[in-house]
């Protein structure tokens, strides 16, 4: 049952039966609908609040590197560097926003672009279906491209799980649009995307191409992207802590203080960290460069700059193996207390 916006009626206008069935009937069902028959309806992650950053909050973009920044979010610029993505203050009502920045002083006039891309199992539930994209947008004072103008894609394919900036398989856009914007934080609705039964993965994409050489402020703002099967009335808001959840099936910055196991030699212990949530799939480990320190049972605390490897490995759990130490005695307990930044991805 689609959405209508509310009308105020003119007075002495007569009430019609079709005035009824569209402003009181359809939208009451669709009322109950959103409240108790379809559950949640935006299909993106950490998209119409972007606050979750695990990864930190300004990434510089690599020419032709898929660049993932806040959670979910994928950049990519072919062909060019120049390209910032920071975290900033967003408007009233949003805590933060998406800053997409072509560098000052670059002349490259390749796209850039930000991408979310839908895993297949959840991509299933918008297949013959006809939806709405919500976004919130706003431009740099320096904003360079042609008539301001950006450019909003929902792409679908045939493939599973594939890359969010790889060609897939039976890709086609069931949108693609420019809209112009301006320097004040405004939404746009597009309705009537229809995505097709064939559908396995679904992407939306929002890019900008630039013109000339860049000033200080030619950048995009994304506050909030909402793509949901039929229309929304607003858009929906989820508490942080089940934002970050979602996120943490595709990637987890292990806390401080995230792992506990035990000395297994006078140098080397093996620590375990339980996912707080399932993963996508079984995921990357990444143990950067630097000092490591645990706390060991009756022994205290040791460090190593040596870097830890993966024992076991799955999508609930990961056991790793790390030698370094010294003074340890075997089998004395031990918890992780520090370190340089252990993460694990499951990204597409």
């Amino acid at each position: 049952m689609a959405w209508s916006s509310p009308r105020t009626f003119a007075a002495g206008e007569v009430l019609t039966a079709a005035n009824l069935n569209t402003y009181v009937s359809d939208d009451l069902s669709y009322l109950y609908g959103v409240r108790w028959g379809n559950g949640r309806r935006n299909v993106l992650i950490n998209s119409t609040q972007i606050d979750v950053w695990q990864r930190g909050t300004t990434f510089a973009v690599g020419s032709s590197t898929k660049t993932y920044t806040a959670d979910r979010w994928a950049a990519y610029r072919s062909g060019a560097t120049g390209m910032t993505v920071s975290r900033q203050t967003g408007p009233t009502g949003w805590r933060y926003t998406m800053r997409v920045q072509r560098d000052s002083g670059k002349s490259s006039t390749a796209d850039l672009q930000m991408i979310q891309a839908l895993e297949t199992a959840d991509s299933y539930k918008l297949a013959g279906q006809t939806c709405q994209l919500k976004v919130n947008l706003r431009a740099g004072a320096n904003y360079s491209p042609t008539s301001s103008l950006v450019t909003v894609k929902v792409t679908y394919g045939t493939g599973t799980d594939q890359d969010p900036t790889a060609s897939w398989t039976g890709t086609t856009d069931a949108l693609s649009q420019t809209q112009a914007i301006t320097t004040t934080a405004t939404d746009y609705t597009i309705d009537s995307i229809s995505i097709p039964s064939s559908a396995t993965q679904v992407k939306v994409q929002i890019s900008f191409t630039p013109t000339g050489t860049a000033s200080t402020n030619d950048y995009l703002d994304i506050t909030a992207v909402q793509l949901t099967t039929g229309q929304a009335p607003g858009y929906e808001r989820i508490p942080a802590q089940e934002t970050l959840a979602l996120c943490q099936r595709y990637f987890y910055l292990l806390p401080q203080s995230g792992a506990d196991g035990a000395a297994y030699s006078t140098t080397g212990c093996c620590l375990t960290c339980h996912f707080p949530v399932e993963m996508r799939t079984i995921p990357t480990s990444s143990y950067p460069a630097g000092t490591y320190g645990t706390n060991f049972w009756a022994i205290g605390n040791g460090t190593s700059t040596t870097v830890p490897t993966d024992n076991f490995i799955g999508t609930r759990k990961v056991t790793m193996a790390q030698d370094g130490y010294t003074g340890l005695t075997a089998n004395r307990g031990g918890s992780l207390y520090s370190h340089p930044g252990i993460s694990f991805s499951a990204e597409l």
